[in-house]
This record gives structure tokens, C-alpha cells and sequence, in this order.
């Protein structure tokens, strides 16, 4: 089981692929059509094979700094969403 400090991988692009695709605002009178977007974030990885051989992967942005002498480990990553022509959605 990851440490319950990180979430879990699929929930994060699950979260990602949730938002909107049109961003209106009614009393500005505009609106905006987001047809791609990019997320890039340093995150420390927590990777813990479960039973049966199960890979979970856990990760939570960097919280703090702290200059110790043994340095976390940071990993970068990035997610870019695009909008599916074929089933116009994410």
C-alpha cells in the first residue's frame, strides 16, 4: 500500500482529465475553449509492489524544503491532454 500522504497515479489523471473543456464566464461575456493543456510538476514517487505482483504508484509535489544533508529524490513529470477529435472529449 502507498503512503497515504501520496495519491495514487490514476486518481491524479483522472482528476486532470475531469476538467472542462469550456470556461465561460456569463457576466465578463467571455468564454474560452481549452483544447489542450500541459501540466508540468516536480513530485517525489512512492512505488510499492502490492500481492500478486501489483506495481501501485503514488506521488505528491514537493511539500517543503529542508536543506539536510541527504536530499529527497525529485522526479519530473508532465501530462498533456488533448481533445479526442474522434469522441470530441478528453
Amino acid at each position: 500500500m502507498i503512503d497515504e500522504a501520496f495519491s495514487p497515479f490514476h486518481e491524479i489523471v483522472s482528476r486532470i482529465m475531469s476538467i472542462p473543456g469550456e470556461i465561460v464566464d456569463r457576466r465578463a461575456g467571455v468564454s474560452s475553449h481549452v483544447y489542450e493543456m500541459t501540466i508540468e510538476t516536480p513530485v517525489e514517487l512512492d512505488i510499492v509492489t502490492e500481492g500478486e505482483g501489483a506495481l501501485a504508484i503514488g506521488l505528491i509535489p514537493p511539500l517543503y524544503r529542508v536543506d539536510t544533508t541527504f536530499q529527497p529524490s525529485y522526479h519530473q513529470i508532465r501530462f498533456t491532454a488533448r481533445i479526442d477529435e474522434n469522441t470530441n472529449g478528453w
